[in-house]
C-alpha cells in the first residue's frame, strides 16, 4: 500500500500491462535533470484497439517551485528542508537548486575539492550549481513520490564525522504536548486470618512547550491501618544548551555522581549530557593513530573479534570513533597496504568510569538547597565538577563543594596503562560543627580494572576508599550539623573508615564461566565490619542452562549467614512460544526451599506473558510447608495489565495492576503503554488498525494516532508503519519516517495518506465488447486513477461515493467512454474494512449512446464480515 502507480494491489484478477509496469518504475525513479524520453511500441498490446501510450514517454515531470524534501547524503539523512526547483527546459523536469552553502551544511568540505586535478573555482555561496560539475563524481537524484533528494559525494570530499553523527541542525524540539504516565496496583494479603490491603499510585507528569520540558514525579501509598503517604519525588524544568553540549535543569533533581556522591537538590544545574555525542564517541575508547603508505585497509580487533575496519588514504591517520567496550581489552591493529604488506601494533585499552577520550570535557555546576526530608534545616550549597581527557593515557578530574558550614575539594587522575586502568583521587573536607569546633579530614579513593586477553579474565577492583576520622561527605555533614544544631549531642551518622570492592569474572570457553564478588566496610564510630562474599559458576548445555551460587554475609554486629542456590532452566520444546521450566533450590542457615516455575509468552507480538510456580519450604519454626501461585501480564496498545494470586497454609495473596500513559496533543487524546522521557506521536489519518512494529502492540486508533513509547535522543530514529490491518481504502504515500529528537521532546511523525475508496470495476463497452488493454482511467477532476487490465477490469483508488470515470485509449471522441458508478455504503462495525468494493457496470460512449443493460450489479469483495 505504498505510493506509486504499481505497488501492492489486492486485486488478483488485475494483471498490470507490461508497459505500465515499466512506465511506473520509470516515473517513480525519475531524476530531476533527466532529459531522455522512452518510446513504447503499442503493437505489443494485442487488444484490438490502438492505445495512446505517449503519456509514458517521460517520467513524472517535476514542475518548478518549492518542495519540502528529505535530504540524504551518502545514505545518511541530513535534513528536511524546503528546496527550490528551477526550470531546465521545455517539457523537462525542474532541477533542485543546490547551493554551495547547502552542500557545506550537509557535510561537503570544499577545501578538499580545491587542489584536486578535477577541481574548479568554488561557486558563490548562494549560487545554484550543478553538483556534479563542482564536486567531482557527485550525483543528485530526486524521488518525487517519496519527496527525497539523494546526493552522493565521494567520501574524500566529505568532512570527517563520527559514526552515528547527527548534525545539531536536525535535532528536533518536537511538538507542544502533555502526558500523564501512571503505575497503579492493589495488593491484598491474608495471614492467619489477618487481612491487609495496600494500594500504590505512581505518577509522572510532563508538559512540553517549545524547547522547555516540565516534569513532575510523585507517588501515593495507602495501607490498612496506616496514614496515606504522599511522596514528592521531583519537579523540574529542563532545556538543552546545544553549544555547551549540556542540559539546564531548574527545580528538584539530582547532582551527577562523576566526582562526588550524588545528592538530591532544589535549585538549578547545568551539566554535560554525553547523549549529545554520537554513540561512537560516548564513554572511553582510545584514539588509534598510525601511518599508511597507500590506500590501506585498517583492521582493529579485540579479544579475537573485529570491532572496526576502514580504508584510509596514504599518510597519517586517526580513528577516533571506536565504540566503548566495557572494561576494555588491548586493541590489535593490522594495517594492510595495497600491495599486501601488513603492519601490526597494539594499543592498550583498559577503562574506568573516570576516563575520557582525548580532547573530551565533562562538567557540571549545581547551586541550590540540599533536599533531605530527614533534615530540619536544609543547607544551601554550590558544587562544580570538571573532567578533561588529555591523551589516550591521562584524564584529569576534580571539583569543589561549598555549603553552610562545609567545604570540600577533590583532585584526581585516571590512567590507561598496559597493566590496566587506574583512577585515584583525594577529597579534602572541612565541617563546622555548631558548638563543637570543626572536623577536618580526607578520603582517598582508588579504582582499578583490567581485562587479561590471554585468559579472558576481567578483574575490577571496583573501589578502595580510606577516609580519615574527620572526613564527612556533604550529606553526612548536613545531618551532623542538623542533629547538633537542634539541641542534640553526638553523631547520628555512621562514619565510614574503609571500603573495599573486588569483582573477578572468568570465562571458561565451552565450560561456562565463574565469578567472585567481595565487599567489606568498617566504621570510625562503631566496631565491627560488614562483609559480603559471593562466588558462582554457570554454564549451558544442550537443552538449557544451570548455575551454582555460594554466598556469605556478615554484618558489623557479628551476625553471619551462609547461602547456596542451584538453578536450572529447560525449554519444553522448540516452538516460538515454547514455555520455560525453571527450578531453584535455596538453602540459608537452617532453612531450605525448592521452587519450580513455568513461564512463557503468547500472542503474535508476545503481548501475553505468564508464570506459574510451586514452592516447598522447610524451616525449624514452621516445619515443611508449601505454596503456589500464578501471574500474568498483558501488554496492550493502550496500557499494560498485570494480575497475580498465590496461596499456602493459612496464607493467600491477590494483586492487580495497570500502567500506561495518556498523551494530549493538537490532534486530541491518545492512550498508550508507559512512555519514556523521549517519545513520538504517529499521525496517519484514516489508517485505523495499522500497526507500528517498533512499539509492541501499538496500533493506529480511530483518530489516526498512535504512540511510539521510546525514542533515542540526539540519534536518528526511524519509525515504520505496517499497513496490514488498515482499510484497503487507505493508501500510504510513505510508510517510514525519521527524526532525531532532543532529550525529553515529543516528536510528531506524519504519514501522508489518501483515504479515497478503492474499487475493482468490470466495465465492458455496450454490447460486451472489451475495453482496450492499458487504456487510461480518469476521475471527474481529470486525475488519473488507474488503467484498464484484462477482461475490462479496472482497479481504481481515491473514488468518491458516486461519480463518473472516463476511459481513454486515444484522442478521438470515439476512443473514450464513461462509467457512472455508485459505491456501496461503508460498514459501520467499528472495524476497518479489509477489502475493496467490486462493481459490474458498462462503459458508455461519450458521443451517441449505445444500448446498454439498465442495471448495475454491486459486490463487496475481500471484506471481513
Amino acid at each position: 500500500m505504498m505510493a506509486g502507480p504499481w505497488t501492492l494491489r489486492p486485486a488478483a484478477a488485475l494483471v498490470p500491462p507490461v508497459f505500465a509496469i515499466i512506465a511506473g518504475l520509470y516515473a517513480d525513479n525519475a531524476v530531476a535533470d533527466s532529459t531522455d524520453a522512452v518510446e513504447f511500441d503499442s503493437t505489443f498490446l494485442q487488444s484490438g484497439s490502438k492505445v495512446d501510450v505517449s503519456r509514458f514517454s517521460r517520467g513524472n515531470v517535476i514542475a518548478p517551485g518549492d518542495y519540502y524534501v528529505d535530504v540524504w547524503v551518502n545514505d545518511v539523512r541530513m535534513a528536511r528542508d524546503s528546496v527550490r526547483f528551477v526550470a531546465t527546459g521545455e517539457e523537462q523536469s525542474a532541477r533542485a537548486c543546490v547551493t554551495r552553502r547547502m552542500l557545506e551544511k550537509w557535510g561537503v568540505d570544499f577545501s578538499r575539492v580545491v587542489g584536486t586535478k578535477d577541481s574548479v573555482t568554488p561557486p558563490d555561496a548562494n549560487e545554484c550549481v550543478d553538483v556534479s560539475a563542482v564536486v567531482p563524481q557527485a550525483t543528485v537524484d530526486f524521488d518525487f513520490a517519496e519527496q527525497r533528494l539523494t546526493i552522493t559525494v565521494p567520501q574524500k570530499y566529505m568532512r570527517s564525522n563520527a559514526r552515528g553523527y547527527v548534525p545539531p541542525e536536525l535535532w528536533e524540539n518536537g511538538v507542544n504536548a502533555g502526558f500523564l504516565s501512571y503505575n497503579a496496583n492493589v495488593y491484598q494479603s491474608s495471614n492467619n486470618g489477618t487481612r491487609a490491603t495496600q494500594g500504590y499510585l505512581g505518577l509522572n507528569v510532563g508538559v512540553n512547550v517549545g524547547g522547555w520540558h516540565f516534569r513532575h514525579q510523585s507517588s501515593v501509598t495507602a495501607m490498612t491501618g496506616q496514614k496515606t503517604q504522599f511522596d514528592d519525588i521531583a519537579t523540574y524544568l529542563q532545556h538543552d544548551v546545544t553549544k555547551l553540549r549540556s542540559q539546564v535543569v531548574v527545580g528538584e533533581a539530582y547532582t551527577t555522581g562523576d566526582v562526588f556522591d550524588s545528592v538530591a537538590f532544589r535549585g538549578a544545574q547545568i551539566a554535560t549530557d554525553d547523549r549529545m555525542l554520537p554513540e561512537s564517541l560516548r564513554g572511553y575508547a582510545p584514539v588509534v593513530r598510525g601511518t599508511a603508505e597507500s590506500n590501506a585497509r585498517v583492521n582493529i580487533s579485540q579479544n579475537g573479534q573485529t570491532i572496526y575496519e576502514t580504508v584510509v588514504p596514504p599518510g597519517p591517520f586517526e580513528i577516533r570513533d571506536l565504540y566503548p567496550t566495557g572494561y576494555g581489552g588491548n586493541l590489535n591493529v593490522t594495517v594492510t597496504e595495497a600491495d599486501g604488506r601488513q603492519k601490526y601494533f597494539t594499543v592498550p585499552y583498559a577503562s574506568v568510569a573516570q576516563l575520557l577520550r582525548p580532547g573530551s570535557t565533562r562538567f557540571a555546576f549545581t547551586m541550590g538547597q540540599l533536599r533531605d526530608d530527614s533534615l530540619q534545616t536544609k543547607p544551601v550549597f554550590a558544587q562544580l565538577t570538571v573532567q578533561r581527557g588529555l591523551t589516550n593515557f591521562v584524564t584529569l578530574y576534580g571539583g569543589g563543594i561549598a555549603a553552610d558550614g562545609y567545604l570540600a575539594a577533590n583532585f584526581g587522575v585516571a590512567l590507561n596503562t598496559p597493566v590496566g586502568a587506574v583512577a585515584s583521587d583525594i577529597t579534602l573536607a572541612h565541617t563546622l560543627v555548631p558548638g563543637q569546633g570543626s572536623l577536618q579530614g580526607s578520603s582517598l579513593h582508588i579504582s582499578y580494572s583490567k581485562f587479561v586477553d590471554a585468559t579472558d579474565t576481567n578483574l575490577a577492583l571496583g573501589a578502595y576508599r580510606y577516609s580519615s576520622s574527620g572526613y564527612l561527605n556533604l550529606t553526612d555533614a548536613a545531618r551532623l550539623r542538623d542533629y547538633v544544631g537542634h539541641g542534640s549531642v553526638g553523631n547520628p551518622a555512621d562514619r565510614t573508615r574503609g571500603q573495599f570492592q573486588l569483582t573477578i569474572s572468568q570465562t571458561l570457553a565451552k565450560y561456562g564461566s565463574v565469578f567472585l564478588n567481595v565487599t567489606a566496610q568498617d566504621y570510625w564510630n562503631r566496631g565491627g565490619r560488614d562483609l559480603f562474599y559471593q562466588t558462582g559458576y554457570s554454564n549451558s548445555y544442550r537443552f538449557g542452562t544451570y548455575s551454582v551460587t555460594l554466598g556469605r554475609t556478615q554484618n558489623a554486629y557479628g551476625t553471619a549467614s551462609n547461602e547456596i542456590m542451584l538453578t536450572t532452566t529447560i525449554p519444553l520444546g522448540r516452538s516460538r512460544h515454547v514455555p520455560m521450566l525453571s527450578t531453584t533450590y535455596n538453602r540459608s542457615h537452617d532453612t531450605s526451599s525448592l521452587q519450580a516455575s513455568l513461564s512463557g509468552t503468547a500472542g503474535g507480538d508476545n503481548q501475553y506473558s505468564y508464570n506459574v510456580y510451586g514452592t516447598v519450604n522447610d524451616a525449624p519454626a514452621t516445619g515443611t510447608s508449601g505454596n503456589g501461585g500464578a501471574s500474568g501480564t498483558y501488554r496492550g496498545p493502550y496500557a499494560q495489565l498485570t494480575a497475580s494470586a498465590s496461596g499456602g497454609a493459612h496464607t493467600s495473596q491477590v494483586s492487580a495492576g495497570a500502567s500506561g500513559s495518556i498523551v494530549a496533543h493538537r490532534g486530541g487524546i491518545t492512550f498508550s503503554q508507559t512512555v519514556g522521557e523521549t517519545f513520538g506521536i504517529v499521525e496517519a489519518k484514516g489508517a485505523r488498525g495499522a500497526s507500528v512494529p517498533g512499539a509492541t502492540g501499538a496500533k493506529i486508533d480511530g483518530d489516526g494516532f498512535a504512540i511510539v513509547p521510546y525514542l533515542t535522543p540526539y540519534a536518528m530514529n526511524t519509525v515504520d508503519i505496517d499497513p496490514k490491518g488498515a482499510s484497503m481504502d487507505v493508501e500510504f504515500e510513505s510508510t517510514s519516517e525519521s527524526a532525531a529528537p532532543r532529550l525529553g521532546s515529543v516528536v510528531l511523525f506524519q504519514y501522508k495518506t489518501d483515504t479515497g475508496r478503492a474499487v475493482l470495476i468490470r466495465a465492458p463497452r455496450a454490447g460486451g465488447k472489451a475495453l482496450p488493454f492499458g487504456a487510461e482511467v480518469r476521475d471527474g477532476k481529470g486525475q488519473s486513477v488507474g488503467v484498464v487490465g484484462q477482461d475490462s477490469r479496472i482497479f481504481a483508488r481515491d473514488l468518491y461515493e458516486k461519480g463518473t470515470l472516463t476511459v481513454k485509449w486515444g484522442i478521438k471522441t470515439g476512443q473514450q467512454c464513461s462509467i457512472d458508478y455508485t459505491l456501496p455504503p461503508r460498514k459501520e462495525s467499528g472495524k476497518a474494512e479489509i477489502g475493496y468494493a467490486s462493481l459490474e457496470a458498462h462503459c458508455l460512449p461519450v458521443g451517441p449512446a449505445e444500448k446498454a443493460p439498465s442495471s448495475t450489479e454491486i459486490h463487496l469483495e475481500g471484506v471481513t464480515k
